[in-house]
């Protein structure tokens, strides 16, 4: 016996599979159409371009920070400051920074910025798999949600790397150097409260409202699992920015 067609016209050509959002199509979406984005996303996950893109803002500003930055006026305040460390001794660190820091912060640009979505990604993937709003998710669309949201914070990272070029920066770090936190315009004497209004930070915060909206609609996360993931972070940025003031 021969086979029956599948259907009076013969076999159906298979849709063809959706293409992924280009970077340009990635950038644009996060500022004008952020849920369409993530939904196309959803479909065709895709994440290299886009940390492509972040890693080299940010070894781009990276190495025009550490040519423009005092070292001494940077760490000199803060190692006075701690008791455990000698005046003898405060000279000897301060020459050895001079020479690591350049060489640290393109390491952490190259390998520490990938290394540490890839474990937000992970942490993505196992609150997704744990609540998900139907299907549980891919690690490759929980990985694309740690990384387009970041492309929110490219304006930023150009803005920095223009003032560093533009004028004197002094000893300060790079999340003191833009006018885009409150900390920037609000000066106080506690250092820890100092250290979280330079937390709250605008590209920061829109970030994280990409962020949940990424886990919302890319990973298809219930709302409780998406608050999880965005406001876990932000509490231990904060902490980490107290943890630095002492």
């Amino acid at each position: 016996m021969t086979e029956q067609p599948s259907s009076l016209y013969g076999t159906q050509p298979e849709s063809p599979r959706p293409q992924p959002p280009g970077l340009m199509d990635q950038i644009t979406g996060v500022f004008t159409a952020p849920v369409d984005l993530f939904q196309r996303l959803n479909k065709a996950p895709s994440w290299a371009w886009a940390l492509g893109a972040i890693i080299v803002a940010s070894l781009v500003v990276t190495v025009i920070w550490g040519l423009k930055v005092d070292v001494e006026e940077m760490l000199r305040p803060i190692l006075e400051r701690n008791p455990q460390i000698q005046s003898s001794q405060i000279d000897m660190i301060i020459e050895m920074q001079k020479k690591f820091i350049m060489p640290f912060g393109i390491l952490g640009a190259l390998l520490g910025t990938p290394a540490v979505l890839a474990v937000m990604g992970l942490f993505y993937w196992l609150v997704g798999k744990a609540l998900p709003q139907g299907e549980a998710p891919s690690y490759l669309q929980a990985f694309s949600a740690a990384v387009v949201p970041g492309l929110v914070k490219l304006p930023l990272l150009l803005l920095i790397a223009v003032i560093c070029l533009m004028r004197p920066i002094g000893g300060l770090t790079p999340d003191r150097i833009a006018p885009t936190s409150l900390g920037y315009f609000l000066h106080v004497e506690s250092l820890r409260l100092q250290a979280v209004l330079f937390s709250l930070e605008f590209f920061r915060l829109a970030e994280a409202v990409l962020a949940f909206l990424a886990l919302r609609y890319l990973v298809r996360m219930k709302t409780a699992g998406a608050l999880i993931c965005v406001l876990l972070p932000l509490f231990l940025m904060v902490g980490f920015s107290l943890l630095r003031a002492n």
